[in-house]
């Protein structure tokens, strides 16, 4: 098994996700199984749900929920940038991506 700490982030995709119930499974080349994701735990603006064959980026950490045996702690879809707060005061963070067309 690798050794993982809570703050180590992965690259992934999602191999199912469950929009009605709120939650899917993410896999990571980097870890031996597969991810609980719980819809809270994406950060995106507006309504957060993911879809089959996304890539990801996350954080996830050694825990049983339901047959699962990690679970994802915060997960960044491909298209938002991958900001983690410090935890020290309100803090606040702003990111630009440009792309050129050639």
């Amino acid at each position: 098994m690798p050794e993982t700490t809570p703050g180590n982030v992965f690259a992934g995709h999602v191999l199912e996700w469950h929009s009605e119930e709120g939650w899917g499974v993410l896999a990571s080349e980097a870890l031996p199984d597969r991810v609980w994701a719980h819809f809270s735990v994406i950060q995106a603006e507006g309504f957060r749900e993911l879809t089959v064959g996304q890539p990801v980026t996350f954080s996830a950490e050694e825990a049983e929920q339901d047959e699962f045996h990690w679970r994802a702690v915060c997960v960044w879809p491909e298209a938002e940038a991958h900001r983690q707060s410090n935890g020290d005061g309100p803090g606040f963070s702003s990111g630009l991506d440009i792309t050129f067309d050639s």
